[in-house]
């Protein structure tokens, strides 16, 4: 029989918001060991990569069996290049999201940080046609402001998020890439917290230029300070582990372990 005590012990196992764990960091798993591994390190849900090559069925399939929601889609669309391509792939991967339980499709949006002031206008145009098939859609497209990247700053994506006024169009906050810029935590997320949908973290050494992404814990952000300003700012949304394609091409990179230290050494301070 199943005792109040076990029950209660379960849930205190996991965290309070969904913490999911991005399949990035599987590359050439088969899905159902990705799911399998995922949950047994008691992460409560997933990102999908590269969803071309999945088959929402068996998505849906091992979602059910694993007792794992897919928390978003990572898609690598552009706001410069054929813009009716990348609506087409976008529509794809929103058709994906609504057949598997509408998750979030977040996506970095490309050019250089030079450009901004020059391709602004130009972002303001694309993102629209990409709000109103969201909204046809029913799923939110989630945009992330990248170091390297035109759209570079929390300022820059709440602007465009403001001004293009869609529920269905919102921010993938990644602190990482605000720390390289020697922004504070608290200020970036305030800045960005009207508009966020979701969060990625991952970590990083060294300083710009040279710098590397690592996994969450092995760098200097401060993942218990972190999930307490979340909390502060009752934040409810989901959190996602990203694997820096840096990490992916470390020598030996071993997709379990990397699961299994971000479970181990993350996961507990956002409970």
């Amino acid at each position: 029989m199943i005792t109040r005590r076990a029950v209660l012990s379960l849930l205190a196992a996991r965290p309070s918001r969904p913490f999911a764990f991005s399949f990035k960091g599987y590359p050439n798993w088969p899905l159902e060991k990705a799911f399998a591994l995922t949950a047994q390190l008691g992460y409560s849900g997933v990102e999908l990569f590269d969803p071309a090559k999945v088959s929402a069925a068996e998505v849906r399939r091992f979602s059910r069996k694993y007792r794992l929601p897919i928390i978003s889609i990572m898609e690598d669309l552009k706001l410069t290049g054929d813009e009716a391509a990348h609506l087409a792939r976008l529509e794809s991967s929103l058709t994906l999201a609504k057949e598997i339980g509408r998750p979030i499709v977040e996506t970095v949006v490309g050019a250089k940080p030079e450009e901004w002031p020059a391709i602004r206008p130009q972002f303001m145009a694309r993102l629209k046609p990409w709000a109103a098939l969201a909204e046809k859609h029913k799923t939110v497209v989630a945009i992330k402001a990248h170091i390297g990247s035109a759209l570079h700053l929390p300022e820059q994506a709440a602007g465009l998020c403001r001004e293009i006024n869609s529920p269905f169009l919102k921010l993938n906050y990644d602190y990482s890439h605000f720390q390289l810029q020697n922004l504070q935590l608290e200020d970036t997320l305030k800045i960005a917290l009207p508009h966020i949908a979701m969060i990625h973290i991952k970590d990083s050494t060294g300083a710009l230029p040279n710098h590397r992404f690592t996994l969450p814990g092995k760098g200097a952000i401060d993942y218990a300070q972190y999930a307490a300003l979340l909390e502060t700012l009752r934040y409810t949304g989901p959190v996602v582990v990203e694997v820096s394609t840096h990490v992916l091409q470390t020598p030996n990179y071993n997709p379990e372990a990397a699961a299994r230290f971000v479970a181990e050494n993350v996961l507990p301070k956002f409970k």
